[in-house]
């Protein structure tokens, strides 16, 4: 796709959503949390997927999904980084492969009729 998607009307705020999903993301990761054994793996996956999924669809050029892909990948890390430092959360190499996976698989929307979703939604809420 070397055509750019359509501009956003509201990309400001899409991105700020987003953005509080991260924070969010991090909040509830840096928390005392029960040991959920090798299942929490699933949902640092579904975690991460969805991230992905969200800023893949906000960008328009493809070029710039390199942005979203090093981005998450390194927020991950750097999570996990700072949970070995918790005393009560560990570093895990294993959730920093699944969050990897789950960025993986959400860049995957671009090529899927899915990576024009949020326009075609965008634009219906305007002409409502």
């Amino acid at each position: 796709m070397k055509n750019p998607l359509p501009a956003l009307h509201y990309s400001r705020l899409w991105f700020g959503l987003g953005y509080a999903a991260l924070a969010v993301v991090a909040v509830a990761s840096l928390m005392p949390a029960p040991e959920m054994g090798v299942g929490d793996k699933w949902l640092h996956f579904g975690t991460y997927f969805v991230l992905s999924a969200w800023f893949t669809v906000l960008v328009r050029v493809n070029r710039q999904l390199i942005h979203v892909f090093l981005g998450l990948i390194l927020f991950g890390v750097l999570i996990e980084f700072l949970q070995g430092l918790t005393g009560y959360r560990f570093m895990e190499f294993y959730d920093v492969l699944a969050n990897a996976g789950g960025v993986v698989s959400g860049l995957l929307i671009r090529v899927t009729p899915l990576s024009r979703w949020f326009r075609r939604f965008e634009s219906t809420l305007l002409r409502a």
